[in-house]
């Protein structure tokens, strides 16, 4: 599905108003992020439950330093590399933009890390203090005027 059916399908499957308003205020910002990522699925770890797995890194230099991270990967075959077998755990794929949207509302994860395929590099990591920070700006800039 593409960057801009998802970002429709959020606001289809929004629960009220209050969250239809916010995915069509944040649509642009998600696009945006969205379109530099290198897959427009992801699949990412949960419980049984549903909740994503988060994980707690320390800094190199100064591990009192952490931060707490759910990580997505680009294929159900990289999601289970080097997992152990747990039939309490299941990755699950996810569109991009929802992911996303959700890390705004998640205060307990500071990033999503979107992993690339093997031997191409790490990962893409987004800081959730950055999209709000970006969408704060984003809010603050008055609409565009129409010239008719």
């Amino acid at each position: 599905m593409n960057i801009k059916d998802q970002i429709q399908v959020l606001i289809d499957d929004a629960p009220d108003d209050v969250t239809r308003k916010a995915v069509e205020m944040t649509a642009p910002l998600l696009q945006e992020i969205a379109g530099q990522l290198p897959q427009e699925q992801y699949y990412v770890l949960q419980s049984l439950g549903q909740g994503w797995v988060m994980t707690t890194l320390r800094g190199r230099q100064n591990p009192q330093v952490t931060k707490t991270v759910v990580y997505a990967y680009p294929s159900l075959a990289a999601a289970s590399v080097g997992q152990t077998y747990n039939p309490q755990m299941m990755a699950l794929p996810h569109a991009s933009t929802h992911l996303l949207f959700q890390l705004i509302s998640l205060k307990q994860i500071d990033s999503l890390i979107f992993l690339r395929e093997k031997g191409k590099g790490q990962g893409i990591e987004i800081q959730r203090q950055v999209i709000e920070q970006a969408l704060a700006l984003q809010l603050k800039q008055p609409p565009p005027t129409e010239i008719a």
